[in-house]
Parts: structure tokens; C-alpha cells; sequence
């Protein structure tokens, strides 16, 4: 039976003749140099112990896989003198994810003007006409309203930037203050004779006009020419001064 030694460490089992080391002695372990020694053996003569020759042969290698690296180089190496060749395969070591902070993103921001934004801008309603123009009107004759609201261009500013918002007026509802259904529609009325919008009052009282005005809008930022709608309509409100609905008494007068 042989004994190993591994890491040239070496163990002496008879008093035999050592000749030294050849290279038919030694297998290579991981990489590294290990020796084998053979053990003395009986020759069979009056039990002399003698050493008896060398015997060759290598043990099979037991070799790892290795990395080996050369800057951003990198290779696998299974031969266990560490040989393997000279072809590297370019390798990179996994950056750190780098921390980003909250002023380093880049931010986007959206102009966007709303309803809400609109109806805070100064619109310029068109105001509210009535006819005959005079704190009185009859029962029963028309009384006539009217508003001259057109389409008209506010400026404002949104982050920063000059902003037109385009207001046009929608719809009208007209309220004659006597407790009659409003007149809801498209119409912003003209002055008598050709009047479109009218109203008459059945029973004599106090009364006070309103008109509701509801605005389509749209904007752009200043020196662009696409505009676009805003969702929802703004509202403007006009109110006419007391009127005194009266009653009028047929007299016959002479000549």
C-alpha cells in the first residue's frame, strides 16, 4: 500500500534509501505542488526491510475553476498549473447604483389653465340691457333685454410664461325676476322693434333682471397659434336695477 503526502510535506515509513525526487513523483493538487513517496516493501528474503525502486505515475489533477482578472479583463482557468491561455474576455464590475437626488431629476411641468383659472380672470360680461330704458315697465307689453358679451382674449400667467385665454360666450339664461321660468338659449337678444329676447309681465310689482353667462375658453401660450380648450365653462352673472311693474288705467281725454 502507497502513503501520500500532500503539500510537500514527507513521511518516512522505513529506513529505505531516499534517491530524491523526480518528476514522475509528482501530481499537482489545486494548483499546487504536492509529493508522493512510495513505501519500503518486504523483499521476501528473512524479512529484511529494503527499499525497493521508484514507481511512476501521476495521480489525476483536481482542479477548480479559477477567475482570473487583469484590470477589466477576466478569465475562467481550469488548468491547474494556471495557464489557460492568454484570451481574456473584457469584464466589467457591476456599479453601485448611483444615489439620484430630488434636484437632480429632471422635473416636467405642464401648462394647464382650468375653469377654475378662468373664472378668476376679470371676464368682461357684455352687460345687461333692458328696454324701455326706465325704472318703470307695463303689464302686459314686452319688456325687452339684451347683452352685448362677444369673444374676447384675457392675458394671464402660468409658470412663468405669458398666457391668452380666449372666452367666448355659450349660453345665456335670462331670470325677469316675477317668479316665471328663465329663458335659457343661444340668443344674446337685439333692441326693439327687432328684439329677440323678451318678457312680459302679467302683475304689477317690483322686480330686478339677471342674466347668467356661461363661457367656452381656450388657450395658448403667447407668440403660438394652437389653442387649447379648457374643460369646463366659466360663469358671469348680471344683475339690472329695480324695475316697478305698474299698471296702466285707460282715461279718455278731451281733444
Amino acid at each position: 500500500m502507497r502513503r501520500k503526502v500532500v503539500l510537500a510535506v514527507i513521511i518516512f515509513a522505513s529506513s529505505g534509501v531516499f534517491a530524491g525526487y523526480s518528476e514522475d513523483d509528482s501530481v499537482r493538487v489545486r494548483g499546487d505542488h504536492a509529493w508522493s513517496l512510495p513505501a519500503p516493501e518486504w523483499d521476501g528474503r528473512g524479512g529484511e526491510n529494503r527499499s525497493v525502486p521508484w514507481r511512476g505515475g501521476h495521480a489525476e489533477p483536481s482542479c477548480e475553476p479559477r477567475l482570473h482578472t487583469f484590470g477589466i479583463l477576466r478569465k475562467v482557468i481550469t488548468e491547474c498549473d494556471g495557464a489557460g491561455g492568454t484570451d481574456f474576455v473584457p469584464w466589467f464590475e457591476p456599479e453601485e447604483p448611483e444615489e439620484v437626488g430630488e434636484e437632480d431629476v429632471p422635473t416636467v411641468e405642464v401648462i394647464r389653465v382650468t375653469r377654475e383659472d378662468v373664472q378668476s380672470l376679470i371676464v368682461e360680461p357684455g352687460g345687461l340691457t333692458v328696454q324701455p330704458d326706465q325704472p318703470w315697465v307695463l303689464v302686459n307689453t314686452d319688456t325687452v333685454a339684451m347683452t352685448d358679451a362677444a369673444e374676447h382674449v384675457l392675458g394671464t400667467q402660468v409658470l412663468g410664461l405669458e398666457v391668452d385665454v380666449r372666452v367666448t360666450p355659450a349660453l345665456y339664461t335670462w331670470d325677469f325676476g316675477d317668479g316665471s321660468p328663465p329663458i335659457t338659449g343661444t340668443d344674446p337678444g337685439a333692441p326693439w322693434p327687432d328684439h329677440t329676447v323678451s318678457h312680459v309681465y302679467r302683475t304689477a310689482g317690483d322686480v330686478t333682471i339677471s342674466l347668467r353667462t356661461e363661457w367656452d375658453a381656450a388657450f395658448r401660450v403667447e407668440g403660438t397659434t394652437t389653442w387649447f380648450p379648457v374643460a369646463g365653462r366659466a360663469v358671469t352673472v348680471e344683475t339690472s336695477d329695480p324695475i316697478e311693474v305698474v299698471t296702466a288705467t285707460p282715461r279718455l281725454t278731451a281733444g
